[in-house]
């Protein structure tokens, strides 16, 4: 009965309903593998999840396969199953073995692979080492992936604003991360500063200033800043962190777009978009002009052109980018070649063996067409292909820690409703046109601005409700699913 109860209260948490039935099922079913997966206090997913098979990955990966894991976690209402804020947290010191000896004392790192208290999971040489030395070879010098990782914490907190996430766990492990790419920074004759040869992950070959690494000590350095101010901390770094970013040699660039690094231009097929995190997930370069949009458009297209090595991970992640570009056709096309090409009919997916992540992170590829809260705004549907004339989404927990619920109906967005738990500011871009009312849970007016680009901002206060509708408006605004388009073959292996 306990067991039955947990599973009636954990997909009550959210609700979100798409008119492609094949899309809509697929959906639910990773929400289960999720949670048949994870929890809080359980160790962070491994490469097959709980399902134990033959596989040449067992172990936890640290450079996009955890990452990709906990995505879907955040938008779907599910902080109870955020093993990596736990771990990342309780296994620290373990991390600081895991760095170079002379930098122990002040810097962080982890290993590409771990065991489930994030110590070296090595069992071949493909995995066997522990935090590389930025201008060494060997050990491989792969040194972002506490970085990114922590980038998962900081979703965590930003999805719910629990400052002891921010004061306890993000802020001391992501300073000393970050502290370890200060260790090797250099100024070139440009006057800039550059890192030496580092590996982005899975391509091949050292180059220096790497896109991987750029990318994310650029972000780790702004979120240091601002979660320093948060806290009321005057630290010592914070001067570095400011010239850092002030001087940081510019991402790599040629032609066809975001090269790995200065000294490896993006020439093969590779699966993984260890050079494009600026884009997706870090959103460092989103498409303000007109110049950086044409950027990510070249890197994209060019990525996805080579065939031979792409993987379905692939399509999850040029589908989210496509969904940041506002290009939902696009971004329908890309799970489309995942779900025809990689995955297996109970939606499960392998490469030479079972990998859990790439269904779990499809699944934040649709919460990414469907609500997008980087950068302080709140996107309500921001990338939906024609077809999905129809859609519901009810509490769905955006960065901010507001729970929106939306409904659209004939094309046309009939309401928006947020729901503040922290009193965080709250912008919103809800693509209803023309003239809006805001009303609070008491149906009053509510208090409320342009913000320019279609949003408007609301003054929300813990607990507080705003609902946004046309003027003049009074849609109903039951949560119910949609019809679906067509049918679809149902998920599960054929039976005999």
């Amino acid at each position: 009965m306990d067991h039955r109860v947990w599973w009636h209260a954990y997909y009550r948490k959210s609700f979100l309903s798409v008119p492609d039935a094949r899309i809509q099922r697929f959906y639910w079913i990773q929400l289960y593998k999720t949670a048949a997966a994870a929890r809080r206090d359980a160790p962070v997913m491994a490469t097959s999840g709980p399902w134990l098979e033959p596989t040449p990955w067992p172990n936890t990966w640290w450079n996009l396969n955890a990452q990709l894991e906990y995505w879907l976690i955040h938008g779907s209402n599910h902080l109870e199953l955020d093993a990596v804020t736990r771990a990342l947290s309780e296994f620290r010191a373990n991390l600081a073995q895991e760095t170079p000896t002379p930098y122990r004392a002040d810097s962080l790192g982890i290993p590409r692979t771990t065991d489930p208290q994030l110590v070296n999971g090595a069992v071949s040489p493909l995995m066997g080492y522990g935090v590389g030395i930025p201008g060494q070879d060997p050990p491989t010098p792969e040194v972002g992936n506490l970085t990114w990782a922590l980038h998962n914490v900081w979703l965590s907190y930003r999805h719910t604003m629990d400052e002891s996430i921010l004061r306890d766990v993000l802020f001391p492990l992501l300073r000393k991360a970050i502290n370890y790419y200060l260790h090797f920074l250099e100024p070139g004759p440009d006057g800039r500063l550059h890192l030496p040869a580092t590996f982005s992950p899975e391509y091949g070959g050292d180059s220096r200033d790497c896109n991987y690494d750029l990318m994310l000590l650029t972000w780790g350095c702004r979120t240091l800043i601002e979660s320093a101010e948060l806290l009321g901390i005057d630290d010592k770094s914070a001067p570095r962190w400011r010239d850092v970013l002030a001087r940081l040699t510019p991402y790599p660039v040629d032609g066809n777009g975001f090269m790995i690094g200065a000294d490896i231009p993006f020439a093969k097929s590779h699966r993984h978009y260890s050079h494009l995190l600026a884009v997706y997930p870090l959103y460092e370069v989103t498409g303000r002009t007109p110049e950086e949009r044409a950027l990510i458009e070249r890197s994209l297209a060019h990525w996805v052109g080579f065939e031979g090595a792409l993987q379905g991970y692939t399509f999850t992640g040029a589908a989210s980018m496509s969904a940041l570009l506002g290009k939902g056709e696009d971004a329908l096309n890309y799970l489309g070649e995942l779900m025809t090409r990689f995955i297996q009919p109970n939606t499960m997916y392998q490469e030479s063996g079972p990998v859990i992540e790439t269904p779990l992170s499809a699944a934040q590829s649709l919460h990414d067409m469907v609500c997008q809260s980087w950068g302080g705004v709140i996107r309500v549907f921001p990338a939906l292909p024609a077809a999905w004339q129809d859609l519901t989404v009810h509490r769905f927990r955006t960065q901010g820690a507001f729970l929106l619920s939306a409904v659209r109906r004939g094309g046309t967005t009939r309401w928006v409703r947020l729901v503040s738990e922290a009193g965080a500011p709250c912008v919103v871009r809800h693509g209803i046109a023309g003239p809006i009312e805001v009303r609070d849970g008491h149906g009053r007016p509510l208090r409320h601005e342009d913000a320019g680009d279609g949003a408007v901002r609301i003054a929300l206060r813990k607990g507080e409700s705003a609902l946004v509708t046309a003027r003049g408006d009074r849609p109903d605004l039951s949560v119910a699913p949609v019809r679906p388009n067509a049918d679809a073959p149902r998920w599960g292996l054929p039976r005999a």
